[in-house]
């Protein structure tokens, strides 16, 4: 039972790493058009839609699969700054907000709690038992 969950996360995390590497291929066919401001924006956009989408879902995946979406989430960086591979982007995530995936996870997973319990969210997901 364990191996296929983990099977069908380790698919799911492929699905999605495929979805932006495809998205970020055709968003740098048009980068020498756009501002850094709109290129911020398109790489937040490909974060919130594909990698914060259920983030919930992805806690606990495997190392392998975090630095698969870690990679993504640097070429997004990469395309805002226009950098080639081989430099760092850890400076150009803190200054355009962007949170390692790990840490996206834990804070959405926290985000999602403190909706609840604030009763923000759903209806039934915020009622209590009697």
């Amino acid at each position: 039972m364990m191996f296929e969950i983990e099977l069908a996360m380790t698919e799911n995390d492929t699905k999605i790493v495929q979805s932006c590497n495809l998205q970020l291929v055709s968003m740098w066919h048009v980068a020498g058009k756009l501002t850094r401001e709109l290129k911020i924006k398109l790489a937040s956009t490909l974060n919130h839609s594909r990698i914060d989408f259920c983030s919930a879902l992805l806690h606990g995946i495997s190392v392998k699969d975090q630095k698969r979406l870690r990679k993504v989430q640097n070429s997004a960086t990469r395309f805002i700054s226009g950098q080639r591979r081989r430099r760092g982007v850890t400076d150009i995530l803190i200054r355009v907000h962007f949170l390692q995936i790990k840490e996206r996870i834990e804070c959405e997973i926290c985000f999602l709690l403190y909706k609840i319990q604030s009763g923000l969210y759903l209806d039934y997901l915020c009622s209590r038992p009697d």
